[in-house]
């Protein structure tokens, strides 16, 4: 089957996630990265990056640069990505892929968005929160409404797709009466320093659920969101008041269970006994990982205690990215190659 060309704009910590996530998905992915570009890094830098990260490994890869290329060698296949630095107008290779990931967090409105739509670019998905997208598609939820006509696109964002999927789950099941959520979030390593506290902030879910599910509003729903020192995995704190109950604690713990096993929230969410802290969270596949042990039913309200890798939300991306990639179709030029990565195998 052929694949997608995908440009990457962008290559800061979501970008940097994403390229990990997507070489470890190789085999699978329906799309391929052929460009990198970012206005700040220049490819030394991006290099230095990839290869000292403490936290996002390359592990099984041999990295390194052959001209202005990034390339990545595993066994006795090498896969190339041409890398670029320069300005978001003038990246040379505009028009050439077939979508273009913009990741850079710079453009988050459509209209810094459509000098990408020439040539062969189809479309753009932005990392990001974006007000005036076509579209926001959160993979879970309803990214099924994908159509080809959509050209810009936003995939939410780590909050949106953390709680989002869930609510609307709880809803269906139980019938979401209100709702709040508890948001202590982490910030990248290089923005910490000696005169960074307590920080509170507006959280981009507070207005994005209630765009997308029409059982929120102003009346019924709150996010409270605290940024603190800290880079590892984040907490959020679920609350539903509903007006169906389950049972009890174990009736609700065993049908979110099965949700996550079989159901809505299938491949979204994971579980765990006990809270053994934030570390075992980190590049976690899921939008968030439940603490079975938190988890509370106390009048009309179900508490739910959680962890989530805000970076790694990458995952819901790449989900979002192939199911769009898997509905549309490449360029003449890239059907005739077909898949050119197949070489390299999941991990």
């Amino acid at each position: 089957m052929a694949k997608i060309q995908a440009g990457m704009n962008g290559f800061g910590r979501f970008g940097l996630h994403l390229l990990r996530y997507w070489l470890n998905h190789i085999e699978d992915a329906p799309y391929t990265i052929e460009y990198i570009n970012d206005d700040g890094l220049n490819l030394d830098k991006a290099l230095a990056i990839i290869n000292t990260d403490p936290y996002v490994k390359f592990d099984g890869f041999d990295v390194g640069r052959q001209g202005n290329y990034l390339y990545f060698a595993k066994g006795d296949r090498t896969l190339q990505i041409e890398y670029s630095h320069q300005d978001r107008a003038d990246i040379h290779w505009l028009g050439q892929p077939d979508v273009v990931f913009e990741c850079s967090g710079k453009a988050t409105v459509a209209e810094r968005c459509q000098p990408y739509l020439t040539g062969k670019t189809q479309r753009v998905l932005i990392s990001a929160t974006s007000w005036d997208a076509d579209k926001t598609l959160v993979y879970g939820f309803n990214h099924q409404d994908f159509t080809p006509e959509l050209q810009v696109v936003s995939y939410g964002s780590c909050t949106v797709n953390a709680y989002v999927p869930l609510a609307n789950y709880i809803h269906n099941r139980y019938g979401l009466i209100d709702s709040d959520v508890n948001v202590v979030h982490n910030i990248p390593a290089y923005k910490l320093d000696k005169s960074f506290t307590l920080d509170r902030r507006f959280c981009t879910l507070e207005t994005s659920a209630k765009k997308l599910l029409d059982f929120v509003d102003d009346t019924n729903f709150r996010v409270n969101y605290t940024v603190v020192p800290y880079t590892g995995a984040s907490i959020i704190d679920f609350r539903f008041r509903v007006g169906s109950v389950p049972h009890n604690r174990g009736t609700f713990i065993a049908e979110l269970t099965e949700a996550m096993a079989t159901g809505a929230l299938q491949n979204l969410y994971g579980m765990v006994p006990q809270d053994n802290g934030p570390e075992a969270h980190q590049l976690t596949p899921f939008s968030s990982v439940f603490i079975e042990e938190n988890i509370n039913v106390i009048g009309n309200n179900l508490y739910i205690h959680a962890y989530f890798d805000t970076e790694n939300s990458v995952n819901r991306y790449h989900d979002l990215a192939s199911y769009m990639a898997n509905s549309t179709s490449p360029s003449p030029e890239v059907a005739r190659m077909g898949p050119t990565l197949s070489s390299f195998s999941n991990r």
